[in-house]
């Protein structure tokens, strides 16, 4: 066999189409792990409840953002996945950066909801969701210079 392992690692678009799904269900699930429900011994009424519900409320706004951030870089990477005739070890590397992004996302998230009113936490968060605009544009980018696309689109969606 004269194949080498450059040649060989990282084809399988199934196999990274499977491990983008894990990730992004782990990632989408630690989400919710910064939700807590209100303390019991803070609420001694309908009205304490609904008072700690609502302090919940930019933790779960943050939540809701993210959850639905992922859910469009998830479908993104899906509707690329499903273009690509076969991976190069490369593009397997780009999109495990990609990858990367996602699994910081759970982190940022909480940073932003924990200190909404610093910039740095903005900046962290938007930093994390800049890496995933500008990892997933670049696969695509590599993905059409490399040849690894199929021939089955129309012309006006090959650019």
């Amino acid at each position: 066999m004269n194949a080498t392992y450059n040649q060989l690692a990282g084809r399988s678009v199934e196999r990274l189409a499977a491990l983008s799904d894990g990730v992004f269900a782990v990632a989408m699930t630690l989400l919710v792990l910064d939700l807590h429900g209100p303390a019991m011994e803070a609420v001694h009424s309908e009205q304490d409840l609904w008072n700690a519900l609502g302090a919940l409320g930019p933790r779960l706004l943050m939540y809701a953002m993210s959850f639905m951030t992922l859910g469009i870089f998830w479908v993104g990477q899906q509707a690329q996945l499903h273009h690509l005739e076969r991976s190069s070890r490369s593009l397997s590397w780009i999109h495990l950066v990609f990858l990367f992004g996602v699994s910081l996302t759970p982190f940022s998230t909480m940073l932003l909801a924990q200190f909404v009113e610093y910039k740095i936490a903005l900046l962290v968060y938007w930093c994390n969701i800049l890496l995933l605009g500008v990892t997933l544009f670049f696969s695509w980018v590599c993905a059409t210079g490399g040849g690894l696309v199929k021939d089955d689109r129309s012309e006006e969606r090959r650019v």
